[in-house]
């Protein structure tokens, strides 16, 4: 391997290493949340507060992943066009997620009309209306020449390395259920996967003049965003029964 390949190896490295890093750090990565998931034994009625808000976000984060591929340039729309297919099952719309989650919540023996009567969380509509302003940027409100594409890789990316920490976590409150292998739980290793794309997805931008600005841009929007999401599930949760 010549010098200039073994340098742009290191680069590519590097950067996806930074752009991890940023998420490792940022506060949403530690919050609160991830402990209570960990440590407690959640009840019938704290569960399917919890998934009743975790698929409120998720449903709309779907739609914003729909329409980011249509921002992508031709080299790269593919990696996220994986992502979708797979969220909506893969060819076998009786396998997508949304179906995988709510089936979790029956096999608890929660009644539907408990779960679709299940309040919104104000955090989780925070959360949904900060995203939007990352998935589905206006120019007009974005920094000098910054390329939109970029900004939405950045938030791709931001979205698929906590989801990697969320799942895991959430499987951890299942398993006094006897539920930790669901199909839904399935995403541990899915997004992982997810999180690979992604953030091939976004070193394809940080190659551009402004892109890792933009990339960088996008991951810590919604990475604050993440933070109003964290807070309205655990307000979900702690309506019944306060955990401390």
């Amino acid at each position: 391997m010549t010098e200039t390949k073994v340098a742009a190896s290191k680069s590519v490295v590097d950067c996806r290493e930074h752009l991890k890093s940023i998420a490792e750090k940022h506060s949403c990565s530690r919050h609160e949340l991830f402990s209570v998931l960990a440590g407690h034994e959640l009840n019938n009625r704290q569960v399917a507060a919890l998934l009743r808000n975790y698929d409120a976000h998720a449903s709309v984060l779907r739609r914003y992943l729909l329409s980011a591929a249509a921002l992508m340039p031709e080299p790269v729309v593919t990696w996220v066009l994986e992502n979708v297919r797979n969220e909506y099952g893969n060819g076998d719309y009786s396998k997508n997620h949304q179906e995988q989650l709510r089936d979790l919540v029956w096999s608890c023996g929660i009644a539907r009309d408990e779960f679709f009567a299940t309040k919104i969380q104000e955090g989780v509509g925070k959360f949904i209306a900060e995203a939007s302003r990352f998935y589905r940027p206006q120019t007009a409100s974005l920094p000098p020449k910054t390329k939109t594409a970029a900004v939405v890789a950045g938030a791709i990316s931001a979205t698929e390395m906590l989801a990697v920490k969320e799942f895991a976590a959430l499987q951890k409150a299942f398993y006094s259920r006897g539920l930790q292998h669901h199909i839904w739980f399935d995403h541990v290793g899915i997004e992982v996967e997810h999180l690979d794309e992604s953030l091939s997805l976004a070193l394809y931008f940080t190659e551009q003049e402004s892109g890792r600005a933009a990339v960088e841009y996008g991951l810590k929007g919604v990475l604050d965003a993440n933070l109003h999401l964290y807070d309205g599930l655990l307000a979900a949760i702690r309506q019944y029964n306060v955990i401390d």
